[in-house]
């Protein structure tokens, strides 16, 4: 008995007639007709009662039939099965551009080198547009900072972030051990314009009556941390972020931090996607 047999019995039952199971066969009738003479043979029983116009099958061919739909289905599912595991697979990935580029990149790359079969695709981008790239199904996963919940998405804390104060390596703060508020009166302030939760930390001046002396405004972290690295005023950065020339001192009585996780569509939780999550989890996210 062979598959082909099985199927060409299957397409006879299916559609009521030689002539039309060997269409939905792609075989000829004279084919079809042999092929099933051939397994009567074989089995040495009559599938079909021929004393009757239409067709009609016989107890043995009622038995086959029950078991060629599950032959049919199961080869169905395991050729399935087969091309999946053949195929390369492919994950979309969002990286919040206010993320370190060194965690994310020695994360991205333990995770190639421990699943070469996984293809990646990243996009980086500000936070609404990867959101929006998640809910329109253009990504699989991003990274980003998670502030609050959304009913649309599934999320997991990868880690929290605190802010810090950035100096030069000659400014004035730069061999203590730390720092408070009310110290930062008058400072030359780069200020970031970027969301990310920076907001928390220029509020913290305020409402303490702490005035700065701001002298640049700009969205990018590494600009902001160049600007400081040449003197000319101090910032308030994510403690992740590291360049030569720079400090970082801790402010004893800002309490300004942001939570980085990994956000997706319960949708597209996929093998793929599940095992991404599990291995960014279990990643030394530690500064």
């Amino acid at each position: 008995m062979e598959l082909h047999q099985i199927r060409h019995f299957v397409a006879i039952v299916e559609t009521g007639s030689f002539t039309k199971g060997a269409q939905r066969a792609s075989v000829s009738q004279p084919a079809i007709s042999a092929s099933i003479a051939k397994l009567e043979a074989e089995l040495d029983v009559n599938l079909f009662d021929r004393r009757r116009p239409p067709v009609v099958l016989t107890p043995a061919g009622e038995r086959l039939l029950e078991a060629g739909l599950t032959i049919l289905h199961e080869c169905n599912l395991v050729k399935a099965e087969i091309k999946t595991l053949g195929a390369p697979k492919h994950l979309r990935i969002g990286i919040l551009q206010s993320l370190s580029s060194r965690h994310v990149s020695e994360m991205l790359s333990s995770f190639r080198s421990a699943n070469p079969q996984v293809a990646i695709e990243v996009t980086d981008g500000v936070a609404d547009h990867l959101v929006q790239c998640l809910a329109e199904q253009k990504l699989d996963a991003t990274f980003t900072i998670l502030e609050g919940a959304d009913a649309r998405f599934a999320s997991r804390i990868l880690f929290k972030e605190p802010y810090v104060l950035a100096v030069s390596e000659d400014h004035r703060f730069a061999q203590r051990e730390s720092v408070t508020l009310a110290e930062l009166s008058d400072e030359p302030f780069i200020v970031r314009t970027g969301r990310d939760r920076f907001q928390d930390a220029s509020n913290a001046l305020v409402s303490r009556g702490v005035k700065i002396k701001i002298v640049y405004k700009t969205d990018q972290i590494d600009r902001a941390l160049a600007l400081v690295a040449s003197g000319i005023g101090v910032a308030f950065i994510p403690a992740r972020f590291e360049m030569p020339s720079v400090r970082q001192v801790p402010v004893l009585d800002l309490e300004a931090f942001r939570t980085f996780g990994l956000m997706w569509t319960p949708e597209r939780e996929g093998e793929s996607v599940t095992k991404f999550i599990e291995f960014a989890a279990s990643h030394g996210w530690s500064p």
